[in-house]
């Protein structure tokens, strides 16, 4: 599997991550060198086809994710081992005191909790908070000024042109130093989540239409298939076969299914096309007025209207017990569990509405989870128009 990467940062940001990488064969780099970190959001329309972005720092990332919708990107994070080794080398190197240096970062509360563990007399105006939108230029003065009114003898910066600035113009400067293993570490774990996320999307995907009209096979194909195949047709509806990549995407632009395309569409995933054509035929025959249904490879099934899953392959223990304590399934148990997180006290009426089914049905569950003493009477709620008073019940269901 190869990888494509964009990083984004400094010249010796960018060598440093090509050093770093050099172990990892399958992974290519192309650098995206600045001298200003602004410039990242004239470099974000050159970053769209990678497989990954990544970032020297919070700013640049802001900066092209903010120009444009970016794949999977990651940036370094500044956190206390940048603080402590930086206040460290400088203090040390430079013989100084906390309170002789000028120092801005991103989170100044970091530096706060480190200079409550020893004496210090530095002063809240020798620190400043950096934000992706600040003038670069006054924070350059903020810096020179300390020094040459001699409250500071040494700025601490986590800018780069800021560092290169001051040093040009006499200023005595330190760049914030981010540990070589620490940036490598952050470009391991995020090849680490790009290899997941890649082999995720390319799961086999099937697609089964309930439909097999030629206004269906005619949309289908408008749309190359959906970067797949067609495979035939299995008991009068049509098949395709994609990957969850190609699937996803054409499910966020809505393009599986037309207002003109009647019927449903039951769509699988899984490691193999026999398994993913499975879950495709689970998805496409379950009850439920949703067009799009989706089973995943744990055979989860979600519904593009409906974020909560539906299990199918009961793992959760407290499902488990509650199906052998019930009898019922463990659909149905799924989503009365979905209902209880917005509906802790409920009456038949709200149940029958939000299980879509009939009163009688609803009667029976209840009875199950009641005797099961999953549910309680609590009381009464009266009725707007004449009739009997509904029982009001609450849910007791065990904690996972």
């Amino acid at each position: 599997m190869s990888i494509h990467i964009a990083v984004v940062g400094s010249p010796a940001f960018i060598q440093q991550v090509r050093k770093g990488s050099s172990s990892l064969p399958d992974v290519r780099i192309e650098g995206f060198p600045y001298d200003d970190p602004r410039e990242a959001k004239d470099i974000a329309t050159q970053l769209l086809f990678f497989d990954g972005v990544f970032f020297s720092g919070s700013f640049p990332y802001t900066y092209a994710t903010e120009e444009a919708t970016l794949p999977y990107a990651h940036h370094v994070v500044q956190d206390d081992v940048v603080l402590l080794t930086s206040l460290l080398y400088v203090t040390l190197t430079q013989q100084l005191r906390i309170e002789n240096l000028s120092i801005d970062l991103v989170d100044t509360s970091r530096l706060e909790s480190i200079l409550t563990s020893f004496p210090s007399h530095m002063s809240p105006s020798q620190v400043k908070e950096l934000s992706p939108y600040m003038n670069f230029e006054e924070l350059i003065a903020f810096h020179e000024q300390l020094q040459q009114n001699g409250t500071t003898r040494f700025a601490l910066t986590s800018v780069e042109r800021v560092h290169r600035h001051l040093v040009e113009n006499g200023f005595a400067s330190q760049l914030m130093i981010e540990p070589k293993e620490r940036i490598l570490h952050h470009f391991h774990n995020f090849i680490q989540q790009i290899r997941l996320n890649k082999s995720d999307q390319s799961q086999f995907a099937v697609l089964c239409y309930s439909d097999a009209s030629k206004d269906t096979l005619n949309h289908v194909r408008k749309h190359h298939c959906f970067g797949g195949k067609f495979m035939g047709t299995a008991q009068d509806s049509i098949v395709l076969l994609s990957n969850k990549g190609k699937i996803e995407s054409a499910i966020s632009n809505g393009f599986i299914l037309s207002e003109d395309t009647p019927g449903h569409v039951g769509i699988g995933y899984g490691s193999d096309y026999q398994r993913a054509f499975d879950h495709a035929e689970l998805a496409l025959h379950t009850t439920s007025d949703a067009t799009i249904r989706i089973v995943d490879d744990s055979k989860r099934m979600t519904f593009t209207d409906q974020p909560a899953p539906i299990h199918f392959r009961v793992t959760q223990t407290r499902v488990y017990d509650m199906m052998k304590q019930t009898g019922m399934s463990p659909t149905n148990i799924e989503k009365l569990i979905h209902f209880s997180t917005d509906h802790l006290e409920f009456t038949a009426k709200e149940l029958t509405d939000h299980l879509n089914v009939t009163r009688r049905t609803t009667e029976r569950l209840i009875k199950k989870l009641v005797d099961a003493k999953l549910v309680h009477r609590i009381g009464e709620e009266m009725s707007y128009s004449q009739g009997r008073p509904r029982t009001v019940y609450k849910f007791q269901f065990p904690v996972d």
